[in-house]
């Protein structure tokens, strides 16, 4: 109202207000009895207007600019008007450079909306102090031609037209520094004039800093970068960048090195006191280690060694005193006399008196004494006397045993030929193989036969090995007995408990002998591959077998599945060992190995539980336990250890750590953390680089891995589960069951199901699902619903639930429950249900398994279909052996893509820092291998070790070359692309 009243004269009378817009005033009233508005508008002086008066809607912007020859467009919109027209620079626009559009609004208004286009030329011939200046002119009625607009009109705000640039020289640069680690640090800049202002940023190694989320950095407002608490990772090279809608500039780019100054360690405790006799020194030592000074820290300061006086007592040898005087003559015609060694007697270490006995015994009679000997002098006290007898009876001893050792020994070698010739001779037989005791049977369980093979009655699904898992709400009951044994496979291993040893069969086309012997070293159980003694081609990776062993010989575990194996002998040019269907492969870089030299390398899975680490509640395994070899060979550079993991990337945060074991193959693991994910160090066991569905370690120790996680404070990580349910092929019974399985989201895992559940005979009845299972204690719920008419479950409720420790703890391989059908109508083959799977309180993550089976077929196959089509992709593989799927070798020509010169080369170029930073820390941050670069940066050529990284992620890619020549383009090293395209541009 207070604005209304400001619009009106004193003398002239109002009568309602009313606000019609938002900011826009209108205050309706009366003048001589007319009906008049005064409008308003926000930046336009209000003026007594009659009913119908435009208004503006929308005013040029207070700043607009033009970029480069872009001219800069100004809009304004007026409703009620009849003419529009811009003002700038107190010179009217022509028509001609008007832009004039209509639209009505919902309330039946008209809507005109002018635009005109002010181009640089324009801005750049005004000299006006105000600056380039428009505004928007709105009237009710047309002017007549050639006259000026009416005086009846509003005019809008003033728009300020400019041109915008960023000029090219930053007033003040960062400078390159060093500071101590956890120290504040601060790198300074000051962004070059421009108009707008400039926005500062700052780029590490060539990467945006995201100053909202880390928060050890701070941008201040001056546009300086403040890191709180400097850190080893925090070295790099920074670069600040200043950006407006004109343009972006970087500054060169600084050096910050964070230095390690160095410690003391604690004294050590004193030596021995140097002087055997008197006065001496004895000296204690510390090292500067606690920390050791890095990147050009300082040393300690003080001394390393101290020394201090001491005094050894000197050792008194001894001396003999006087003879005492002769005793009186005895019955045998003898007198003695004694003396002492104690003047002095022998104190601290001195040796006792030399020169004679205490003990001196002479004849008394002139030697008329009968029977007594008549020497002048008998030495009694001297230890000489039976030193002959002594050395006589040694000697007699030693033969003695010898000869009975020697009979020994040729007795039992005797015995072992013969019961070798007995053994070879029932080997060349007829082919039959021997009866073996319940022992020996229980023995072949850890070795598994060929599954390609028909094993035992198919109509008959056996109870499971493996059934240690009771659910929850009722447990139905398991498949039932079979009536009479399996068949033995033909390629079944089997155990000698006498010589212990490991047969396995061969087909007769495969073989030259019945079998293959492979003794067990040491009573330790060991494992090895067929060797076709005449279908083997002969390769450089293989070494000399006659002067060297299998790798079985490294006393591998007695439970080492041979289908979860692969071996093979690597020379300095380097290899590839990968197991076929499990996505575990162990890449050997060149150079690894020294040159000259071979290694026979192995990569296995462990499957038995008792592998397994014992972890807390929060912890669950989420990779294959794996095992490699040969153990405390000495490496050159890392190896890469490539398997699956079952962690959900994209869903919860998780907190991941390596752990390892150094025991004996044979021995219970010992389980250590080894690294924590995020928290390396520079003396960490091993780098771990963790992909969306991919692991790989980079370590030069061998032995056994597993990746352990839990859920990160405030947050519940989620774990990619498999949900895959198999069944008997045909049932000619009454019941029917029905076992699912929860296993994780790796092929090694499903694999081992398919194989295990194909030795029974069963079918996979529905390709297997993922089924997400997050942290937070709910439990895994089961349930069979829509059952097909004929058939009827036989619990009570349906549903099954598994608790959720069982499922998390990942104690047990192979988690299951069954669902027990009844077949009450026989005339109904066909058995349909759906199998439902989700976690309790949380039903979005809902799987369901649709199953649906005819039992009246007949020849179904005991095996699903391969696992190609199941899981996920599975990379070709070529074997060194040339007979046998276990042992899968890539030769360096095969396993690597970038040629051994093109990587040299390429060395060669990014190792060498550049102050644009575009080195191998921007390929690392390029190829998302960064988290922690100072494990590069450690190396003597940081490229080789990221692009040997590179060669384990993109093994199976066919194009990842080609991404490589783009990636060294985008970070603009076009030497390096050239060098990729030279060499392999004819089919890249």
């Amino acid at each position: 109202m207070a604005n209304c009243l400001g619009c009106f004269p004193k003398t002239l009378g109002w009568s309602v207000v009313v606000l019609i817009m938002t900011g826009v005033t209108t205050c309706q009233g009366s003048v001589n009895g007319e009906p008049v508005i005064a409008t308003t508008v926000s930046g336009v002086n209000s003026e007594l207007t009659p009913r119908g008066m435009p208004r503006f809607i929308s005013e040029p912007e207070a700043f607009s600019y033009i970029i480069k020859n872009k001219p800069a467009v100004l809009t304004c919109k007026a409703v009620n008007a009849a003419g529009v027209k811009f003002k700038c620079a107190d010179q009217w626009v022509r028509d001609k450079h008007h832009t004039r559009t209509e639209s009505t609004l919902p309330t039946g208004e008209t809507v005109v909306q002018m635009s005109i286009e002010v181009t640089r030329q324009a801005v750049e011939e005004y000299f006006g102090l105000e600056g380039y200046w428009c505004e928007c002119v709105a009237w009710p009625e047309l002017p007549t031609s050639g006259s000026e607009p009416i005086s009846d009109r509003i005019t809008s705000s003033r728009g300020l037209v400019n041109i915008a640039y960023l000029r090219k020289r930053f007033v003040r640069e960062p400078i390159s520094a060093s500071v101590e680690i956890e120290a504040q640090v601060q790198l300074q800049c000051l962004p070059p004039d421009g108009s707008p202002s400039p926005e500062v940023f700052w780029l590490k190694d060539g990467t945006l800093i995201d100053a909202g989320r880390e928060i050890n950095f701070i941008i201040s407002n001056e546009g300086n970068l403040i890191i709180n608490q400097a850190r080893l990772a925090d070295m790099g090279n920074y670069t600040c960048g200043a950006q407006n809608m004109a343009s972006r500039r970087l500054s060169e780019s600084a050096r910050l090195t964070v230095h390690v100054n160095g410690g003391w360690s604690s004294w050590s405790e004193w030596s021995n006191c140097n002087s055997r006799c008197g006065r001496g020194n004895k000296r204690s030592g510390r090292t500067c280690t606690n920390p050791a000074p890095l990147n050009g820290g300082t040393p300690c300061v003080g001394e390393a060694v101290k020394r201090q006086q001491c005094t050894v007592t000197c050792p008194v040898n001894g001396a003999w005193s006087t003879w005492s005087s002769w005793s009186v003559c005895s019955k045998d015609c003898n007198r003695h006399r004694r003396r002492q060694c104690d003047k002095p007697a022998p104190q601290n270490g001195g040796r006792y008196c030399r020169g004679g006995t205490d003990l001196d015994t002479t004849n008394c009679t002139g030697g008329n004494c009968p029977g007594v000997y008549t020497g002048s002098t008998v030495q009694v006290a001297g230890p000489g006397n039976h030193n002959a007898q002594s050395i006589a009876l040694y000697v007699g001893l030693f033969v003695a045993v010898a000869v009975l050792a020697t009979i020994i020994i040729i007795i039992v070698c005797l015995v072992k030929r013969k019961e070798r010739q007995a053994l070879y001779a029932g080997d060349m037989g007829d082919g039959e193989l021997p009866q073996y005791s319940d022992h020996e049977k229980k023995y072949q369980k850890n070795v598994q036969p060929d599954l390609t093979q028909t094993i035992g009655n198919p109509h008959i699904y056996q109870q499971h090995p493996n059934n240690n898992l009771k659910c929850a709400t009722e447990k139905a009951p398991m498949l039932q007995k079979s009536t009479q044994p399996p068949h033995m496979p033909q390629h079944s291993p089997i155990s000698d408990k006498k010589s212990k040893t490991l047969y396995i069969q061969l087909p007769l086309e495969d073989r030259t002998d019945s079998t293959e012997k492979l003794p067990f070293k040491d009573s330790k159980a060991s494992l090895r591959s067929s060797m076709c003694s005449s279908s083997r081609p002969q390769s450089v990776y293989d070494s000399d077998h006659t002067n060297r062993h299998s790798v079985i010989s490294s006393q591998l575990p007695s439970n080492i599945d041979i289908e979860a194996l692969a071996w093979g002998n690597i020379t300095h040019a380097g290899g590839r060992l990968n197991i076929p269907d499990i996505g575990v492969s162990l890449t050997v870089p060149e150079g690894a190995i020294p040159e000259g030299s071979t290694e026979e390398f192995f990569i296995a899975v462990c499957r038995d539980d008792k592998d397994r680490p014992k972890l807390t509640d929060q912890e669950t395994i989420v990779s294959p336990i794996l095992l490699t070899g040969p153990q405390n060979v000495l490496l050159d550079i890392p190896v890469i250890i490539s398997f699956q993991h079952c962690a959900s990337q994209k869903l919860g945060t998780w907190q991941m750590a390596l752990y390892n074991s150094d025991t004996h193959y044979d021995d219970p693991p010992h389980w250590r953390k080894c690294v924590t994910l995020g928290h390396e160090t520079l003396n960490s066991l091993a780098y771990c680089q963790v992909d969306v569905d991919q692991c790989h370690i980079m370590t030069q120790h061998l032995s056994r891995y597993a990746l352990i996680g839990k859920s990160a404070p405030r947050s519940s990580a989620v774990k990619i589960l498999r949900l895959a349910a198999f069944a008997p092929a045909t049932s000619n019974a009454v019941d029917y069951s029905i076992r699912v399985y929860v296993v994780d989201d790796t092929q090694d895992a499903l694999e081992n199901v398919v194989q295990m559940e194909r030795k029974l005979g069963a079918v996979l009845l529905d390709k297997p699902k993922q089924l997400l299972f997050q942290d937070g204690g709910n439990n895994l719920c089961l349930t069979i619903e829509e059952l097909a008419p004929g058939w009827k479950s036989k619990l009570t409720a349906n549903y099954q639930e598994i608790p959720f420790h069982h499922v998390w703890s990942s104690n047990q391989n192979n988690l299951h429950c069954s669902f027990s059908v009844e077949h009450i109508d026989r005339s109904q083959q066909r058995l349909s249900c759906k199998i439902g799977a989700y976690q309790k309180a949380i039903l979005s993550n809902r799987t369901v398994l649709q199953i649906v089976r005819n039992l009246g077929e007949q020849n179904i196959p005991a095996a699903p279909s391969p696992l190609v089509k199941l899981h996920h992709q599975r990379s070709s593989t070529i074997s060194s052996s040339g007979c046998s799927s276990m042992v899968t070798l890539h030769p360096p020509q095969q396993a690597f893509r970038l040629p051994s010169k093109m990587k040299a080369q390429l060395c060669y170029l990014i190792d060498i820092p550049v102050p644009k930073g575009n080195d191998w820390r921007m390929l690392a941050s390029a190829l998302g291998c960064d988290r922690y670069i100072n494990y590069f940066a450690s190396k003597p050529s940081p490229t080789e070790h990221i692009l040997n990284l590179w060669e384990a992620r993109n093994k199976d890619r066919d194009t990842c070359l080609t991404d490589l020549m783009n990636i060294f383009r985008v970070i603009e090293r076009p030497d390096a692309a050239e060098v990729i395209e030279k060499d392999a541009g004819a089919w890249l």
